[in-house]
C-alpha cells in the first residue's frame, strides 16, 4: 500500500478501510493483534484507526480483547436418551429387533438386542458387538446408519439404528414369482418390479464393493439380508458374520482405508463354513478362509433368486446342499426359466463360477455388466450373436430404425412401380445385358465376401487362441500364487516354528549316517520333535489336498537337511541343501558350492528350477517359502528353514492342445526353453531326454514376456492376438500356429512376478 497524500482523502480512506479489514479478520481469527502493529506502515494513521477501532468495538461488543472464542476441543460429550414404546418387527439368529420412539430426537428407530439365551455366550456377544461396530463404520447409503450402541437396565447389549419402512428383497421377489397372470404375451420379466429389482441389485453389488474395498467380507449375502425401503432404499444388513480380510492389489487402489475392527477376537476368525448353504460360495462351504470372491459367489445366488424365484441348489439336508455347491452342481438358468434374458443368465453364473479366479474380479465390475443390461448396452459376460446385437441397436434407435423402415417399404413400392412402368419399354436384350452385369457383380460381391468370411474366420481363430492361452496362463498363475499362499499360511504356525527350532538345535549334535549320503544325520537321535513335525505335516498335507494337486510335501532344516516329508520316504533324514529349491539360487550345486548357503536367501517365496526326483526319479518343480523365528511384525527374525510341496510335470491342469515351457536356463544342457508339459509327453522321468524349443522361439517368447511384464507395470491392457505365431511341434516337428502367454503373479513383486513359464495354445485340438 502506498501513503496517502493529506489532500487526497478518498486514497486515505481507502487504506484505513483495508486496515479495518485487516483488524477484524485477526479478531474473528482469534489473534489479538494492536494498533501500532497494524500501523506499521502507516504510522500517521494510528490516532484515527485507534479511534474508529473503539468505535467498531463499542459497536460490536468488542471490550479491550475483542470477541471471546469457545474451544470444545478438550470435552466429553456424553450423549443421552431413552427409547420407549418397542414394538416386536422380527427374529433372527443372533437377535430380535423392536422399533422404538427416540423420546430425545423424536424419531422412529429400530433396536436390535441379543437373545436373552446367548448373553452369556462369550461369542455370540463379540458377533453382536462386531456387528454393530461394522455397520457403524461402514459409511455408505446402502449401510444402515447406527446411532448408538448400549445396554438395557438389565445389563442386555443392544443398538440403535435407523428404522427402514419397507420390506426385504426375499419378499419382493416372493411377490413377482407369484403372478398368476403369467402368459407368453405377459412374462413376469416384463413386469416393472422386474426391472425395479435389477436396480436394487445393482445397489446391493455397490456397496458390497465398498465394504471390501474397506477390507471387509459379508459371508451372508441373501435377499432376505436386503432391506427396500418405501423412497428407494437399498440396505444390505445383517453384518453379524462379517469378517476382516487382507486387501489384494485391486481393493488397496480405490483409496479407501482398511477398516479393523476393535471387535476381532475369536468371533471374526470363527466361523469358517458360516453362512446360508443355498447362497454360500464353494470355498465357505469347503470351510476355507473367506476373500471377496466368496460375496461374488453370493450376489451371483441373490441375482439367480431374482431371475428364477429359486436358489441355485436346493437339497434334503444342509449336508446334501453344501455337496451340491461345493462340486458346483447348479442348475442352469435356462432350465429353470427359459424367458430369462441370456446376458443376466450369463451374469449369474459367471458370479458362481466353482473357482473364485473365474468370478468377476470386483463386486463393481458385476454391478457394471447388470448395469450395461439395463441400458441395453454389451455385456462383457455373454458373447452376443449378430442378430442378437442387431436387434438391440434397433431397439437403441427406435426412430431411426422405423425410418429406414419406412424408407425400405417406399423404396421397395417406387421399385415396382418403375419395374412394372419401365419394363414394357425394355427390350429384351436390353434386359439379357443388364441381368449378365448384375450376375457378375454378385459373383464378384461373392468372391470378395468368401474372402473376407476366409480372413474373418482366421483372425478369429488367431483371437480364440490368444483368449484361451492369456486364460490358461492367468489359471496356471493363480495355481502357483494359491501354492504359495498355502504356504505362507502354514509358515506362519507357530507349532512349525517351535519344532523347527528344536531340530535345528538337535542336528548339530546328530551322529551323522554316511551310509544315506554326505550330510545325512541319523533320524532317530531327532525324536521325539521329528516324528510330531512328521504328524503336523501330514494334517497340513491332507487339508489342502484338494486345493492344490501336488505329489510331496516337505519340511527342510537350516542346515538343509529334510526333516519332514510326505509322502514318506528315505530322503528323509538326508541332506538337500545342494537343491535349487532351498537355496533359491535358480540351479542345483555342488556339494562344495552348496556349503554356505541359507535357505532360501533373498527370496520370500520360490519355484525351483525343473529337477530329477532321488524318490520317485521323475522330473518336478517344487514351491517353497522360508520359516522365520518370529512372527512378522517381529524385524530382527531370521530364517530357520523352508516348507515346500513339489508337483510332477504333467501334472498342471491344462488342455489337450496346450504346452508349457520354461524360459529360464535350466540346468541339464543350460538352455533356455525346456519343454515342461506337452500332451504327447505325460510324467516325465529321468530317463526322458529333455525337448526344447526352437532358439528363434525362444528370443520371441522372451520379448513377448517383457512386453507383458512392462505393460503389468504400466497398467495397460493388451490384445491377446499380438503373440500368435507360427513354431514346429517339439514332439513331432509338424507346423503349429500357436499363441504364447507368460505365466505372470498379480499382486507380487516382479522379481516373482515373472515366473519364466510360457503357456502354449496350439490349433492342434
Amino acid at each position: 500500500m502506498n501513503v496517502p497524500s493529506e489532500n487526497d482523502d478518498e486514497s486515505r480512506q481507502q487504506v484505513i478501510d483495508e486496515l479495518l479489514d485487516v483488524w477484524e479478520e485477526a479478531q474473528e481469527n482469534g489473534t489479538d493483534l494492536s494498533v501500532e502493529e497494524l500501523c506499521r506502515s502507516h504510522p500517521d494513521l494510528i490516532a484515527e484507526v485507534r479511534d474508529k477501532i473503539a468505535r467498531l468495538a463499542e459497536i460490536d461488543g468488542r471490550i479491550g480483547q475483542g470477541m471471546p472464542m469457545s474451544d470444545w476441543s478438550d470435552a466429553t460429550l456424553p450423549v443421552r436418551t431413552t427409547i420407549e414404546e418397542l414394538e416386536f418387527l422380527q427374529r433372527g439368529g443372533l437377535g430380535a429387533v423392536y422399533v422404538g420412539e427416540d423420546m430425545t430426537a423424536h424419531r422412529r428407530v429400530a433396536v436390535k438386542f441379543l437373545h436373552k439365551h446367548l448373553v452369556a455366550d462369550e461369542v455370540c456377544r463379540e458377533r453382536f458387538l462386531l456387528e454393530a461396530e461394522v455397520t457403524a463404520r461402514l459409511e455408505h447409503p446402502g449401510v444402515i446408519p447406527l446411532y448408538g450402541v448400549g445396554r438395557t437396565t438389565d445389563g442386555d447389549p443392544f443398538y440403535a439404528m435407523r428404522f427402514i419402512d419397507g420390506q426385504s428383497m426375499d419378499d419382493l421377489i416372493a411377490s413377482l414369482h407369484s403372478r398368476d397372470d403369467e402368459s407368453k404375451t405377459n412374462p413376469l420379466e416384463t413386469d416393472r418390479r422386474y426391472r425395479l429389482l435389477l436396480n436394487h441389485f445393482v445397489s446391493v453389488c455397490k456397496t458390497v464393493a465398498y465394504a471390501h474395498n474397506r477390507g471387509i467380507v459379508h459371508r451372508d449375502i441373501k435377499p432376505a439380508n436386503v432391506m427396500l425401503g418405501k423412497y428407494g432404499e437399498t440396505i444390505v444388513v445383517d453384518w453379524g458374520l462379517a469378517i476382516p480380510v487382507v486387501r489384494d492389489e485391486p481393493f488397496r487402489q480405490s483409496g479407501e482405508n482398511t477398516l479393523m475392527p476393535v471387535q476381532s477376537g475369536d468371533s471374526s476368525t470363527s466361523g469358517l463354513g458360516a453362512g446360508t448353504p443355498a447362497y454360500m460360495s464353494p470355498e465357505q462351504a469347503s470351510k476355507l478362509a473367506p476373500t471377496p470372491a466368496s460375496d461374488i459367489y453370493s450376489l451371483g445366488a441373490t441375482l439367480y433368486k431374482i431371475l428364477c424365484g429359486t436358489t441355485p441348489v436346493d437339497g434334503e439336508s444342509v449336508v446334501e446342499i453344501k455337496e451340491k455347491v461345493i462340486d458346483g452342481r447348479i442348475r442352469p438358468v435356462k432350465d429353470v426359466r427359459g424367458a430369462v434374458p441370456a446376458a443376466l443368465a450369463a451374469i449369474a453364473h459367471k458370479a458362481m463360477s466353482l473357482q473364485p479366479a473365474d468370478r468377476y474380479p470386483t463386486a463393481l465390475k458385476m454391478a457394471e455388466d447388470v448395469e450395461a443390461f439395463l441400458a441395453d448396452d454389451p455385456v462383457s459376460a455373454h458373447r452376443e450373436t449378430w442378430f442378437g446385437r442387431l436387434f438391440r441397436l434397433a431397439r437403441r434407435h427406435r426412430v431411426a430404425t422405423q425410418i429406414a423402415l419406412i424408407a425400405l417399404v417406399l423404396f421397395g413400392v417406387f421399385s415396382a412401380f418403375a419395374f412394372l412402368t419401365l419394363g414394357a419399354y425394355a427390350t429384351r436384350e436390353t434386359f439379357a445385358r443388364k441381368a449378365a452385369e448384375a450376375a457378375e457383380r454378385l459373383a464378384d460381391e461373392a468372391r470378395n465376401n468368401a474372402e473376407q468370411s476366409r480372413n474373418n474366420a482366421e483372425q478369429s481363430r488367431r483371437a480364440s487362441l490368444g483368449a484361451s492361452a492369456q486364460f490358461l496362463a492367468q489359471s496356471i498363475g493363480n495355481q502357483i500364487d494359491l501354492r504359495w499362499r498355502i504356504l505362507e499360511s502354514e509358515a506362519s504356525s507357530g507349532v512349525l516354528r517351535d519344532l523347527v527350532v528344536e531340530l535345528n538345535r538337535k542336528i548339530k549334535t546328530a551322529s551323522p549316517d554316511p551310509e544315506r549320503g554326505a550330510g545325512a544325520v541319523v533320524l532317530q537321535e531327532l525324536a521325539p520333535e521329528q516324528p510330531e513335525l512328521q504328524n503336523w505335516l501330514q494334517d497340513r498335507f491332507i487339508e489342502h489336498q484338494n486345493a492344490v494337486k501336488t505329489e510331496s510335501w516337505y519340511v527342510q532344516s537350516v542346515q538343509g537337511i529334510q526333516i519332514a516329508r510326505v509322502k514318506r520316504e528315505p530322503s528323509i533324514g538326508r541332506s538337500y541343501r545342494h537343491r535349487d529349491y532351498f537355496h533359491g539360487l535358480g540351479y542345483d550345486l555342488t556339494p562344495e558350492e552348496a556349503r554356505d548357503v541359507g535357505p532360501l536367501a533373498g527370496r520370500i517365496v520360490h519355484m525351483c528350477a525343473a529337477y530329477k526326483s532321488t524318490n520317485s526319479h521323475t522330473l518336478k518343480v517344487a514351491f517353497a517359502v522360508p520359516i522365520y523365528d518370529g512372527p512378522a511384525e517381529q524385524t530382527d527374525r531370521q530364517r530357520i528353514g523352508v516348507i515346500g510341496m513339489a508337483v510332477e510335470l504333467g501334472d498342471f491342469a491344462m488342455r489337450d492342445n496346450t504346452w508349457l515351457v520354461d524360459t529360464r536356463v535350466d540346468q541339464y544342457q543350460k538352455r533356455r526353453g525346456l519343454l515342461l508339459q506337452h500332451p504327447e509327453l505325460g510324467l516325465q522321468n529321468e530317463d526322458d531326454p529333455p525337448r526344447y524349443m526352437e532358439d528363434a522361439w525362444v528370443q520371441q517368447a522372451l520379448r513377448g514376456r517383457r512386453i507383458r511384464m512392462r505393460d503389468l507395470n504400466r497398467g495397460n491392457s493388451h490384445d491377446p492376438e499380438v503373440m500368435v505365431t507360427e513354431v514346429a511341434d517339439p514332439i513331432d516337428g509338424r507346423p503349429r500356429v500357436v499363441a504364447t502367454e507368460p505365466v505372470i503373479i498379480h499382486g507380487r513383486p516382479d522379481d516373482v512376478a515373472d515366473t519364466g513359464w510360457i503357456v502354449v495354445v496350439s490349433d492342434q485340438g
